[in-house]
């Protein structure tokens, strides 16, 4: 076999198919790579039958080797005798098939989402690659996913949320590769989703608030602060909100589909105190497709929005500088601003939906948060025994 004449297709190999004669007949010999050990194989097909039918010898080699032509296109093209019976997608490395995936993702989720996606596909990649480097997707078996899963939770010492989160993604990934033929199975399906730990976070009480407010008197971040709190728009969707966005006529503010969490358009109202922080900021002499929050200094709009972990940085400034526990966290202003409606008997279905959620049951998760004025409430509006 001639190494120079190895042809290479994708990520197999294969020795181009040539007419051979001796002593038994004409026959047709040519090599092909074992998708699985790498190896190079002979395979050989006589052509005596054939040959037969033919009265001339001439017109018997010609044929043959219209064969040998046809065969080698197969090759070129990409087939593998090793595939008969099977799709050739099943011998993709993983490597590829995750490349593949998350091309096609860009085109479905955001941005942050698709960092989550990069991220997860790329702890995947380098734990496969460390222990099976060029393994087939199709041969990512349950064995593997369990080893995986230990790794990320035992090794990355990640949450119970992370994890199911990790767990979530696998599923999503693999459940794609089934459908694109890539695995015959998902081997994450048998796994189920950890009992996720309570979220560290308590509400911001009235008097916190004003603390706040004092401190960041005339600063960027108070309207951060607002915006989560009174119009329950999430941190990340904020950093994306432009000037144009803000309806100063309607008293609200759009939160584009592109940019919610779950992909739906809504109009956030904004309370008489935030218009007039965005007035006294200035806000709306700026460019209408300025980002809101765009310097990383000042904060100030600007062409290009903020990196992610900015708020939580001057969210940890602020606690740190007031003595906050680390359980008021920013994302703390939605959750006190949704108990604070439902406590204040604005009706369920108008509060999901200003908070963009997916169903009443999670609305009502907020209603159960701590209230430290809980016992005081009680004992005043209780009748006597």
């Amino acid at each position: 076999m001639s190494v120079q004449s190895i042809a290479h297709v994708g990520n197999y190999s294969y020795l181009p198919a040539v007419l051979k004669e001796n002593q038994d007949g004409w026959y047709i010999e040519y090599y092909a790579q074992n998708p699985q050990t790498g190896e190079m194989k002979r395979f050989r097909t006589r052509m005596n039958k054939a040959v037969k039918r033919f009265a001339k010898k001439s017109d018997a080699k010609k044929y043959c080797l219209d064969v040998v032509a046809r065969l080698n296109c197969k090759l070129l093209d990409g087939w593998n005798p090793f595939f008969e019976g099977e799709d050739s997608r099943l011998y993709v490395t993983l490597t590829d098939v995750s490349e593949l995936y998350l091309k096609e993702m860009k085109k479905e989720l955001r941005p942050d989402t698709m960092r989550s996606y990069s991220t997860y596909a790329n702890m995947l990649l380098s734990w496969v690659n460390a222990r099976e480097p060029g393994l087939f997707s199709s041969l990512f078996n349950s064995a593997k996913a369990t080893r995986f899963l230990d790794y990320i939770y035992n090794e990355r010492n990640v949450s119970a949320r992370t994890w199911n989160n990790y767990l979530k993604m696998s599923r999503a990934f693999f459940n794609w590769a089934v459908t694109k033929g890539y695995a015959k199975e998902n081997p994450f399906n048998k796994f189920s989703l950890k009992k996720k730990e309570k979220k560290e976070r308590t509400t911001i009480d009235a008097d916190t608030r004003k603390r706040i407010s004092v401190y960041l008197e005339g600063k960027p971040f108070l309207l951060v602060c607002m915006l989560v709190y009174h119009s329950l728009i999430r941190p990340k969707e904020i950093r994306n909100l432009r000037i144009q966005d803000i309806d100063l006529r309607n008293h609200s503010i759009k939160v584009a589909g592109e940019i919610a969490k779950n992909h739906n358009t809504r109009f956030c109202a904004i309370s008489p105190q935030i218009e007039s922080l965005i007035e006294s900021l200035g806000l709306m002499k700026y460019p209408q497709n300025y980002y809101i929050f765009s310097d990383v200094e000042t904060m100030s709009p600007g062409s290009k929005k903020l990196y992610d972990a900015k708020f939580t940085k001057e969210w940890d400034k602020l606690r740190k500088a007031l003595g906050l526990p680390s359980t008021m966290q920013l994302y703390s202003f939605r959750d006190t601003g949704i108990w604070n409606m439902l406590k204040s008997h604005v009706d369920d279905l108008s509060v999901m939906q200003h908070a963009d959620h997916s169903s009443l049951d999670i609305t009502t998760i907020y209603a159960n948060h701590y209230d430290p004025n809980l016992v005081k409430i009680i004992n005043e509006n209780t009748p006597e025994f």
